[in-house]
């Protein structure tokens, strides 16, 4: 996909999202609608035919209405005694840090609990946050709309794998054994800057 037609189509629809958001004047609001036609254009036919029906891309841009804030994507870093760390596998079958979209109704540290038991069954306890990364600029560059990455160090105390419907498999793993990931959600660097946090007596946090 052409990265400029890419960020333009990006570029239209946040203005036009956040124009329809204020305007009240009713040839405005007609205006703004055609620039997200024309954002959904570029997006399935004219950047790259075939790379996402349009379809998709107007329920994609209908989940992003609204003023264009970016979203709150959180993982956590659970170490063990011996320094491995949690890791669960996806139903896609890559392992990942645990984590996901923050629920709105819950606080950070009520969504790294939640997260981790969900999808590990182990019970967490939040120790620090480490870094608010973006993810376009560390995680992937070719994403659509822009997301923050929270990454919270935990502890864990006690638990076990439970069936569900986001994961298959969890389990720690020594930093120098393991399992390929899915870098979009986490990176090795990432994992690293975890555990150098664990260490750390005065740590503070990262962020772009």
């Amino acid at each position: 996909m052409d990265d400029y037609l890419k960020n333009t189509a990006r570029r239209l629809h946040a203005m036009a999202s956040a124009g329809l958001l204020y305007s009240k004047d009713k040839f405005d609001i007609e205006r703004y609608k055609e620039i997200i036609d024309i954002a959904a254009d570029m997006m399935s036919h004219q950047i790259d035919p075939g790379y996402m029906p349009e379809d998709e891309v107007r329920e994609l841009f209908e989940k992003n209405d609204g003023y264009p804030t970016p979203k709150c994507d959180l993982r956590m870093a659970v170490f063990d005694d011996n320094d491995r760390i949690l890791m669960v596998k996806d139903y896609d079958g890559k392992w990942c840090l645990p984590g996901g979209w923050c629920e709105y109704d819950h606080t950070l540290r009520e969504n790294a609990i939640k997260e981790v038991m969900e999808e590990s069954g182990i019970h967490a306890e939040p120790v620090r946050l480490v870094a608010v990364l973006d993810h376009k600029r560390n995680n992937n560059p070719k994403s659509f709309f822009c997301s923050y990455k929270f990454i919270i160090l935990c502890k864990p105390h006690g638990g076990s794998f439970i069936e569900n419907i986001e994961t298959t498999e969890a389990g720690f793993f020594a930093l120098d054994e393991l399992p390929a990931f899915n870098e979009h959600k986490c990176n090795r660097a990432q994992i690293e800057l975890c555990l150098k946090a664990k260490y750390s007596e005065h740590w503070e946090c990262v962020f772009d």
